[in-house]
């Protein structure tokens, strides 16, 4: 058995589940679902047995986000802890208004302080060095983001900080020059990998463009243990629409050489004295 690697990693948005005592009020379907949330990274970041800790939240980000904060609500933030639509504007729930204040209180309590409180536990874990909220992206920025149909890199790192990892507008959550290494040794992986089809125009790696970090990092990366969320663009290893819960043959051999990339580079960069 290989040796674990110094990690701890969160999986906050592959889970597919809505609570049993949800499902009579959500319109959303499994496509749906799958397309609002970071499709297949379960699968993507599925290596419990090489880490020292690995934590996957199973409640679908359409129903409950785990990184965003408690009082980040509609109407204000109908993306927000729990949605009123989906990425792509569609409606969650049958009352348009979204769920009772009884319904979220009881989602909270249930599922979303109890991971948050195994983060909190795991970053205490002896032995672990680095902390990874991971994630996938679309290849563009949807509708209702910022800069609509924006090109986004391959992969991107975020510590809350600038485009060099260093501070912007408050503190970062992990060491810049720890930022700047990763995205160096992901970017070699990358180009020396036989069989990656890969845009020229597309930047490889990029650091806090277009996601600098959500609630988790900023919540957890402010102790000793530094904190990186870590995103994946999708067109790496998803052709069409998703509609089943696993990936087929093609795309799941893709997601088996994106995962041999992402832990090659871990394994580089945590041999180093960083």
């Amino acid at each position: 058995m290989k040796e674990r690697l110094p990690l701890l990693v969160s999986v906050p948005h592959g889970g597919l589940e809505v609570p049993p005592e949800l499902k009579p009020f959500c319109r959303l379907d499994l496509p749906e679902i799958l397309r609002d949330g970071d499709t297949w990274s379960d699968r993507l970041y599925g290596f419990p047995e090489r880490v020292l800790a690995h934590h996957r939240f199973p409640v679908a980000r359409a129903v409950l986000d785990v990184n965003r904060a408690e009082d980040d609500r509609p109407p204000a933030n109908p993306d927000g802890v729990v949605k009123t639509v989906t990425v792509e504007g569609r409606p969650v729930w049958l009352n348009p208004r979204g769920l009772t204040k009884v319904q979220v209180e009881s989602l909270l309590e249930a599922h979303y302080r109890p991971y948050h409180r195994l983060l909190e536990g795991a970053s205490l874990k002896k032995g672990v060095r680095l902390a990874l909220d991971c994630h996938t992206m679309l290849d563009k920025a949807p509708a209702a983001a910022s800069h609509p149909g924006e090109q986004r890199p391959y992969i991107c790192l975020g510590n809350r900080g600038d485009a060099r990892g260093e501070v912007l507008d408050g503190p970062v959550t992990a060491p810049p020059v720890l930022v700047r290494v990763l995205a160096r040794t992901l970017e070699a992986v990358l180009r020396n990998t036989p069989g990656l089809s890969l845009d020229p125009s597309v930047p490889l790696v990029a650091i806090n463009q277009p996601f600098r970090g959500g609630w988790t990092i900023r919540e957890h990366g402010t102790g000793r243990l530094p904190w990186i969320q870590l995103e994946v663009n999708r067109a790496l290893y998803l052709a069409g629409d998703p509609r089943t819960a696993e990936p087929d043959r093609e795309a799941a051999l893709r997601i088996q050489k994106l995962q041999e990339i992402l832990l090659q580079a871990f394994v580089e960069i945590l041999s180093n004295d960083l």
